[in-house]
């Protein structure tokens, strides 16, 4: 038996982008697993053209397993990689894309990238991964406790 979730809503802000407004939704878990597929699948193209490379050029070096080179090249993508790939203007493209077509489902990755600027980069950001209320509460009592303090 599942568990009803009709209650539970993203979180939504809308922000104006030129002369339009966009709904960014709050991304979740699901969300982030699409997006570290994506880069697997980027990856999984880029290492099938390093494969072929790599087999040809081992063939002309004698003494070379191709096997054991190959295991070079297929490689997971690492936590320090998907946090990297995360922060790139690239990963915030598609974040942002995966974001805005829960509001806007006729929106393209490619026209995502294109509303996004450097100067409402942080607001999209902030508005993918919303802070909680209560955190910001409980830092904001946290300062002024120790600035009271001084």
């Amino acid at each position: 038996m599942s568990m009803d979730l009709s209650g539970f809503v993203r979180k939504r802000t809308k922000i104006k982008l030129g002369t339009k407004e966009f709904t960014f939704a709050e991304l979740l878990l699901g969300d982030l697993a699409e997006f570290r597929a994506h880069l697997m699948e980027k990856r999984e193209k880029l290492n099938a053209k390093r494969r072929e490379r790599l087999i040809k050029s081992a063939k002309e070096i004698p003494n070379v397993d191709p096997l054991e080179l190959l295991k070079l090249v297929d490689s997971e993508i690492s936590e320090e990689e998907f946090e990297r790939e995360l922060e790139s203007v690239e990963g915030i493209g598609f974040l942002a894309y995966l974001s805005l077509r829960y509001a806007h489902a006729e929106i393209s990755q490619g026209q995502a990238m294109i509303i996004i600027t450097p100067n409402n980069i942080v607001d999209i950001t902030n508005a993918l991964f919303p802070k909680v209320k209560e955190e910001e509460k409980t830092t904001e009592s946290k300062k002024k406790r120790s600035s009271s303090r001084k």
